[in-house]
């Protein structure tokens, strides 16, 4: 067999290689983030956040927990990403009595199949009208 061909064989192993770390690294144990670019909301307005992989894209129909204000230390509630891993809290409440703890936080993804869990490391707070 001529050089040429040696060369052309090992060039051909070594794509097939970094193909298929491509491959696994894309499908499994992929790292992702939460993303909320507000810090304040007005009572009854509504703030959006994302969820993105390593890879900057959204991560679709995931389950995102959170704290609602309130007593207590709040409510934990879900909401779903929607097909570009986008969510949005509607109604932001507001509680007069419930002092410090007039915010929106612990925002969680606990990881799915292919995706590791996160967490948001802010707050959302709500402000009175």
């Amino acid at each position: 067999m001529e050089k040429q061909s040696y060369y052309l064989i090992i060039l051909l192993v070594a794509f097939v290689i970094c193909i298929g770390v491509f491959w696994f690294q894309f499908n499994n144990d992929v790292a992702t983030f939460i993303m909320i670019n507000e810090t304040e909301v007005a009572e009854n307005g509504s703030f959006s956040g994302m969820l993105v992989d390593a890879y900057g894209y959204g991560v679709a129909n995931q389950t995102i927990t959170f704290h609602k204000p309130g007593h207590e230390m709040g409510t934990i509630v879900d909401v779903t990403t929607d097909e570009n891993g986008e969510f949005t809290i509607d109604n932001a409440q507001y509680l007069p009595d419930a002092g410090k703890d007039n915010y929106y936080g612990d925002f969680t993804f606990a990881g799915h199949d292919k995706y590791q869990g996160c967490t948001f490391e802010g707050n959302v707070s709500v402000v009175p009208n």
